[in-house]
């Protein structure tokens, strides 16, 4: 097998668990009533494989019995109401403009880059020793009127307050 093909099947297996993840912490978190209405929408931000796995799962799946959109954008001047946004970027400063854009909506905002967890993304993926895992930061979700299960928080590798 070639580095290209190791290197494609290696994203793409990551970008199923992200998928996973993100669909776990749909579940796990509480918007106000009224985003649960209409369509539940999920952002992705410079991921091009975390996309279409997540538009192939809204095919067959709801949220909370809300049709799944997924919305992908190029800059940050794109972004609209979302209840969840994944941004990729691997600096605050290529992270921040998205964040701070989404913070005009109860935006649950997720990220993957040190320090991310630090004021900017109320989740952040970190990968621990081979495996892909999270920590949180609860001051982000209060701040964005989003109530999130101990559940969630019980199984992050780090919790902010």
């Amino acid at each position: 097998m070639s580095y290209g093909q190791t290197s494609m099947n290696t994203m793409n297996t990551r970008a199923k668990f992200k998928s996973m993840y993100i669909l776990n912490f749909t579940k796990y978190t509480e918007w106000p009533a009224a985003y649960k209405q209409g369509d539940f929408v999920i952002g992705v931000v410079n991921d091009d494989d975390l996309a279409k796995n997540l538009e192939a799962i809204s095919k067959t799946k709801k949220i909370n019995s809300q049709n799944l959109i997924v919305k992908r954008f190029a800059s940050a001047d794109q972004v609209t109401k979302c209840h969840l946004i994944y941004i990729a970027g691997k600096s605050a400063g290529e992270v921040e403009p998205y964040a701070e854009k989404s913070r005009q909506f109860n935006c649950l905002i997720v990220t993957e880059g040190n320090g991310m967890i630090n004021g900017i993304a109320a989740i952040n993926f970190v990968v621990v020793g081979a495996q892909l895992k999270y920590e949180m930061n609860k001051a982000l979700f209060k701040s964005q009127d989003l109530i999130v299960s101990n559940t969630l928080e019980n199984l992050a590798t780090k919790v902010i307050n």
